[in-house]
Order: structure tokens, then C-alpha cells, then sequence
């Protein structure tokens, strides 16, 4: 089967410097966003809107997305206090990208896992939207 995964935590729309998200955090992020930055060379003029600070699976996309969480959730469980300091100065969240290339796709995340995720205190919830190519 075809994957396509991105799945990441996220601190959004601060103002501060990015710096400042990362002391907090105590650990580095595996990217930033900075508003005003433009997407890509290939269109310019579409700009990023927010500043965002993030740490990702930084696993392949095609891995497997149990890996992919299970990855994220050994980096957000090391945060400790941290996590929840955060979260309460912070506006977080965890993205989720999956491309499903079948006819009838499937997403299935063990029940640890997702005690695990609402041990550090996020609610776990799925929307899938289907995109049609006719």
C-alpha cells in the first residue's frame, strides 16, 4: 500500500521570537515557520501566515503511521513539564497528513497509543475528507 505521512506537534500564531518557544520547550525544534516566509521559490507571493514552531516524527513519509505517532509520542512524553507549560502559554496541536492513495481508505490507531496521547492530555479525534479526481 502507498503512504503519504506528516504528523507533527505544533506551537502556533505566537509573536515572540522563536527562541523563546524553544527555552520554553527545552529541547530544539525540528522546524520553524516564521510569518511573512514564502512557501516555496515556485510561487513567491504565498506567504506563510503564521509563525510556527514544530517537532515532527522525522520519519520517512512512507513509514507506517503507528511509527509516525509512536515516534511523536517518545519526543512529547520527554517534554515532562514542559509539555504542559506549553500548552498553557501556547496555542499547540498535533497535524496530522495522510494521503490515501485506494477507494475505500482506513486509518487504525492502537488503543495505547491513544492512551498514551490522552495521558499527556489531548483529546484524540479523526476527520477524513476525500478528494475526487473526476
Amino acid at each position: 500500500m502507498n503512504n503519504d505521512h506528516h504528523v507533527y506537534f505544533a506551537v502556533f500564531g505566537f509573536d515572540c521570537d522563536h527562541l523563546a518557544v524553544t527555552l520554553a520547550a527545552g529541547i530544539e525544534p525540528d522546524d520553524i515557520w516564521r510569518k511573512g516566509e514564502s512557501f516555496t521559490e515556485v510561487l513567491p507571493e504565498a506567504v506563510r501566515r503564521e509563525n510556527r514552531w514544530i517537532l515532527s516524527s522525522q520519519l520517512d513519509q512512507h513509514a507506517s503511521h503507528r511509527d509516525h505517532f509512536e515516534k511523536l509520542l517518545l519526543k512529547l512524553e520527554r517534554l515532562g513539564p514542559a509539555l504542559d507549560t506549553l500548552r498553557a502559554e501556547y496555542r499547540c496541536g498535533i497535524g496530522v497528513s495522510r494521503y490515501f492513495f485506494m477507494d475505500d481508505p482506513g486509518f487504525y490507531l492502537p488503543e495505547d497509543i491513544i492512551a498514551r496521547y490522552q495521558a499527556l492530555g489531548f483529546d484524540i479525534s479523526f476527520d477524513q475528507l476525500g478528494l475526487d479526481n473526476r
